[in-house]
């Protein structure tokens, strides 16, 4: 009589346990971005690359270059871009926003094909008495983003 009750006991709790660690098929979903898109003709990736950091040099942006990528970052937001990130990222206590323009660049043989996105950087707190606050990039869908990145796609020389 007494090992029905335990019996269901420990299935259940195996069951519990077994539930847990169970695994989804299907792939996470990637996070929506809009970008921009740029040809550069008949040019090698060093100028395509130097001609943005001079457009970025130009917008008082601080630059980042890696091997097939430049990366211009602006930590001035006004603020009433301000208000509207506050609004996109729905946390009003997230810190040090830092507007991100990732160009990265790919050779399509006399060519450089150059894909510009829009993100944004920021630290959140993870709680009142957390003390390390997490880093978190948001991809910015908006339309301001969108233009900025293609202006300066045309600025450096872009075709499209």
């Amino acid at each position: 009589m007494r090992t029905l009750p335990l019996l269901s006991l420990t299935l259940l709790a195996s069951l519990a346990l077994a539930g847990c660690s169970s695994t989804s098929s299907e792939p996470a979903k990637p996070p929506a971005a809009r970008v921009a898109l740029g040809l550069f003709k008949n040019a090698d990736a060093s100028t395509v690359k130097n001609n943005l950091m001079s457009v970025c040099s130009k917008s008082r942006l601080n630059i980042q270059t890696d091997k097939n990528e430049v990366i211009c970052t602006s930590t001035e937001i006004d603020s009433q871009r301000e208000t509207l990130i506050t609004a996109m990222i729905n946390n009003e206590y997230a810190l040090q926003y830092k507007d991100v323009v990732s160009f990265i660049l790919t050779a399509q043989g006399p060519d450089v094909r150059v894909t510009a996105n829009s993100y944004l950087n920021f630290i959140m707190p993870k709680g009142i008495m957390s003390d390390v606050p997490t880093k978190s990039t948001r991809n910015l869908l908006d339309d301001a983003s969108f233009i900025n990145a293609q202006k300066l796609l045309k600025a450096a020389g872009a075709s499209e």
